[in-house]
């Protein structure tokens, strides 16, 4: 499988995982063969058989390093809420050299019904590690410097809600931003059944006996659409996270 960077849009389906790959360096608004494409996609998933939906594209639309932020808003404005609607469960993401993990969340807006967005483009690159956090001290970028030149539009402004009303950046580690660290890495998603799902990063450095994050997804009950209501967040095994799906 491949996903386009600026280094296809297609789907797959994986022992109940329907994978979506998107492209943010081509046309991804409504009117847009990509988006529709997508609609048509996502309306033809039976979650009854496929209960996991894992998109992913090279960008991210939730980091909150100062390399790339917000960066890629158009693109959020234009699909996030299709991605929502169909209950989209984990989203991965590269381009930012470093790893950040996401509470469940839509619209910038801690959301239960919202995907875990997992950026890990640590894997290793020339470029070095992204280290700065657009919320620290005299981090926070100018705006009209934050779009890719190689995508077009300009859609990142001050947001008008939550904590950071006001202000184009946070003054702390976002709300959304449930862990994130400076540190090369790669991860691996277990899908176990149709209920259960386990994503662990590991750091380069160390063995795969050190555990750098590790995240628990639990589905009570598989849904044929992609709507479903999503219990509060509990302690999974070994005190790990463990986000519940009824």
């Amino acid at each position: 499988m491949v996903v386009e960077g600026n280094h296809e849009i297609e789907e797959q389906a994986r022992g109940g995982i329907h994978f979506i790959m998107l492209g943010a360096y081509i046309a991804y608004n409504k009117s847009g063969d990509q988006y529709k494409w997508l609609e048509r996609d996502l309306a033809n998933v039976d979650r009854s058989k496929t209960p996991w939906l894992v998109a992913t594209w090279h960008p991210p639309w939730y980091s909150s390093y100062k390399a790339h932020y917000r960066e890629v808003e158009c693109m959020r404005v234009a699909m996030e809420e299709l991605l929502y609607s169909y209950g989209v469960d984990i989203v991965f993401n590269g381009h930012v050299h470093a790893y950040e993990r996401s509470n469940r969340v839509y619209n910038y807006t801690l959301d239960p019904c919202g995907p875990v967005y997992i950026t890990v483009g640590d894997g290793g690159n020339r470029e070095k590690m992204a280290i700065n956090y657009a919320d620290d001290p005299g981090q926070c970028p100018e705006p009209s410097t934050t779009p890719d030149k190689y995508m077009g539009g300009f859609c990142a402004t001050n947001f008008t809600s939550g904590p950071a009303a006001g202000k184009f950046c946070w003054d702390q580690q976002p709300e959304y931003s449930a862990l994130r660290e400076s540190s090369f890495g790669h991860g691996i998603l277990e899908v176990k059944n149709e209920t259960w799902a386990l994503w662990t990063w590991y750091r380069n450095q160390d063995s795969y006996s050190k555990v750098g994050d590790q995240i628990y997804i639990v589905m009570e009950e598989p849904r044929s659409n992609g709507n479903r209501q999503i219990n509060k967040y509990t302690m999974g095994w070994q005190g790990l996270p463990l986000i519940q799906f009824t």
